[in-house]
This record gives C-alpha cells, sequence and structure tokens, in this order.
C-alpha cells in the first residue's frame, strides 16, 4: 500500500466504512511510514473537531413550559378528599353483592350483574385512590367522566322505558357525585386554549 492509498484508507476507517483488510494493510503501512502515521494524527485532530462541537445556547424554555402544562392544584379543601373517600367507600360497598355474589338487580341475570358489580367496584376504587393521591384525580378524571355518563344514560333510558323504577336508580347518584367531587378535586385539568400559551405572571418570569 503506497501513501496516497494508505490516506484513502486512513479517511475511510475515520468514518467506519474501511474493511478489515484494508485496517491490516493501513496499520502494516503506518508502522513503516512517519509521514503517513504524523498525517492520521492531524486528520483524528480534525475529524474529532468536527464531529465534537459544544452544543449551542438554547433559551430556557422551563417557565413556559410550565405555564402552558396547565399543573393540577388539587385540594380546593381538605373536605373535598374526605367527602370523595366517603361517596366511593359507600358506592364500592353498594357494588360489591353484585360483583361477588352476582346479586343486587331484579331480574338481571348474575353474569351481567356481575359485569355491573365490577364497573361500580372499579371507579370506587379509583375514586378511593384519588382521594388518598388527589394529584391523580386529573388523570382519572375523562375515564371517570365517560364511565359515569354512560351510566347514567342507561339508567334514564330504564326509567324513561318503564323498565326499571326511578327509585331502583337512586344508586347512580353516588357516581354523580364522587365524578362532581373528582372535578373539584382535580382543580383546573385543562387550560382553556391548550394552543395559546398564556400568558406568565411575574413571578413566572422571575
Amino acid at each position: 500500500m503506497d501513501c496516497d492509498l494508505a490516506r484513502l484508507a486512513l479517511s475511510a476507517s475515520l468514518d467506519g466504512e474501511a474493511s478489515p483488510r484494508e485496517l491490516d494493510a493501513l496499520d502494516a503501512h503506518l508502522a513503516g511510514c512517519p509521514g503517513c502515521l504524523r498525517w492520521s494524527h492531524q486528520a483524528a485532530v480534525v475529524h474529532r473537531a468536527v464531529r465534537v462541537r459544544p452544543a449551542e445556547p438554547v433559551p430556557d424554555l422551563v417557565a413556559g413550559v410550565l405555564a402552558r402544562a396547565s399543573v393540577p392544584t388539587p385540594g380546593r379543601g381538605e373536605w373535598v378528599r374526605y367527602a370523595l373517600g366517603v361517596v366511593a367507600a359507600t358506592n364500592l360497598l353498594l357494588g360489591l353483592p353484585a360483583l361477588l355474589l352476582g346479586s343486587g338487580s331484579d331480574g338481571v341475570p348474575v353474569h351481567v350483574a356481575r359485569h355491573l358489580g365490577a364497573f361500580v367496584v372499579a371507579i370506587s376504587l379509583g375514586l378511593l385512590y384519588c382521594a388518598w393521591r388527589p394529584h391523580r384525580a386529573a388523570g382519572l378524571l375523562p375515564v371517570a367522566a365517560a364511565l359515569v355518563t354512560a351510566m347514567l344514560a342507561g339508567a334514564v333510558a330504564d326509567v324513561v322505558g318503564g323498565d326499571r323504577p326511578a327509585i331502583a336508580e337512586v344508586v347512580h347518584l353516588f357516581e354523580l357525585a364522587g365524578l362532581v367531587l373528582l372535578w373539584l378535586l382535580a382543580g383546573r385539568p385543562w387550560p382553556a386554549n391548550p394552543l395559546r400559551p398564556r400568558r406568565l405572571g411575574h413571578a413566572a418570569r422571575l
């Protein structure tokens, strides 16, 4: 291998494109050619300077991101947590017989009753968890709203259609109360317009 081929092979090795055979020939040439060896050191320095550069400075976006994130503000009084816990525990006790025994609804097959009981128990456990960990309320809110709305719609349809007496559907008021309390606990889960950045307050700008 002459010097021209050696320098081509060296350039290829810096780019990770040299074959094992070329690398062996290059090593043998560099061992006996001080000029190419010196050139290889210089090429390595230039290659590293081009590939590794200081990161360009970027503006601090933390304040803007946090302003648009609309972090939930749980709380609004400890009474909300306690009330949510009581409502969830009561609803849980009402749903357990249907889940475990398949009972609680006249004329409803055991399989269907257990499925309905599973929904009630699941939403009740979620509400209990949010009463314990209020910062999770915003995450459960969309699922709870969809589930409770669907269950209330079904209850209203049954009452209007004469399939169930209104008194038998009063139990769903616990689910509605739990949803309202969950909304209060979530505080401000979403901004009014998530695509429009809100102005930062004086404290956030600092």
